[in-house]
């Protein structure tokens, strides 16, 4: 049984005694260098597999023991890695992992030397490490380009397929790897199917590890402002009348997203990415996402000051209300207003502040409760205050 199993990993790592209790390659005189880097790397994923959290679904105990036991192994996996020999000159070896490999390009002439001046949700890295050079199917490619770091993981960009841009999101820690491995698994999901919704969703092109054993996504670069740039550029505040399509594209999204049982649980300026020109929207950073919490028994990952419901912080039942909460307070923000207290300037239509202020209820009994329904009422809205749909060119 997948217990009995967890149960044994448990036991085994509270002996105590080392890496070498754990990762039977070291035993093995034979291993040396890169190879023994390599089947350190198989084994630290074959355990991650005992302990993975989503093979506990419904049962809140052993997930936390998985989650505690994972972080375990990583941490007993980097102490093995720091008492190998020095690897050869060059980078050390990829481990696969699916359709990605990645590797840490230790030569200073590769540093990276720019960061992007607009790095979207992620904070700008004061001074970016070497460069990153990932391999799907068979092409290398390199991210010299660091773009940040945010508070879980690190972002590179590259050319991808075609001459498209893409980026490699690498867990800033192996603790995290989890929430990396969530993402990957949410849009996955959330991909599946032909759905006009995968437009406003990251797109998963791989996944992999670094050489010490921390995980990583490959996605599709999103093209656009964050909400927290936006705001910045236009202090007033986003116009009302572009406000409507930003909010319809995300409730649009996440009406499809709770469809399929999955709660974004981490809605905030920052992870709303809008590209003017075209009016295209993408919800960002599936990481702390839940998915079907009756089922599995989830709860929420993450809390949030200023954008997450109050049942977050209370560790209540995940629910579909608690992200359109956080939607409202992203909207007031947007609008130029204040997310706590939803005061909004006076421009702000009447029916379009009843409207954020409906979502933003503090009890959920009483705020919104299905995002389509919400969809609906804001078609409703906008036909009332600016009638039939007209594109507008949105100038930042």
């Amino acid at each position: 049984m997948r217990i009995d199993e967890l149960r044994r990993l448990r036991d085994l790592l509270a002996r105590g005694g080392g890496p070498e209790v754990v990762f039977m390659s070291l035993r093995d005189r034979s291993l040396q260098g890169a190879a023994l880097a390599r089947a350190l790397g198989d084994e630290l994923r074959r355990w991650l597999a005992v302990a993975s959290p989503e093979r506990y679904g419904g049962n809140p105990g052993a997930q936390d023991l998985a989650k505690q036991l994972q972080r375990e192994l990583h941490q007993l996996h980097a102490a093995a890695l720091q008492g190998l020999p020095d690897l050869p000159p060059g980078p050390p070896a990829t481990l696969q992992s699916d359709t990605a490999t990645l590797q840490q390009d230790r030569s200073p002439a590769n540093s990276a030397t720019h960061t992007s001046a607009d790095p979207g949700p992620y904070r700008s890295a004061a001074a970016p490490p070497a460069g990153l050079w990932v391999e799907v199917a068979g092409v290398a490619r390199e991210f010299a380009d660091h773009l940040g770091d945010g508070d879980l993981a690190g972002i590179w960009r590259a050319p991808g397929d075609d001459g498209d841009p893409c980026v490699a999101k690498v867990a800033l820690a192996a603790a995290d790897n989890d929430l990396l491995f969530n993402e990957a698994e949410v849009l996955q999901r959330l991909h599946a199917g032909d759905a006009r919704q995968r437009d406003l969703l990251p797109r998963l092109h791989g996944r992999f590890f670094t050489a010490d054993g921390r995980a990583g996504n490959l996605l599709g670069l999103v093209e656009g402002l964050d909400g927290t740039a936006l705001r910045a550029r236009l202090p007033h505040g986003v116009p009302p009348e572009h406000i409507v399509w930003i909010a319809r594209r995300t409730l649009s999204v996440l009406g499809h997203a709770h469809d399929l049982g999955v709660l974004h649980g981490n809605i905030e300026p920052a992870h709303l990415i809008v590209r003017p020109r075209d009016h295209r929207v993408v919800l960002v950073d599936w990481c702390y996402a839940i998915v079907e919490p009756g089922r599995t028994g989830q709860g929420f990952r993450a809390v949030h000051d200023e954008y997450s419901a109050p049942e977050v912080a209370q560790r209540g039942p995940p629910t579909p209300a608690a992200d359109l909460l956080s939607v409202g307070r992203t909207l007031a923000f947007l609008l130029g207003g204040d997310p706590l207290s939803l005061e909004l300037p006076d421009h702000v239509p009447d029916p379009l502040q009843r409207f954020v202020r409906h979502l933003a209820r503090p009890s959920r009994q009483q705020r919104a409760q299905d995002a389509w329904d919400m969809y609906s009422e804001l078609e409703r809205i906008r036909e009332t205050v600016y009638g039939p749909h007209v594109f507008r060119d949105f100038v930042v």
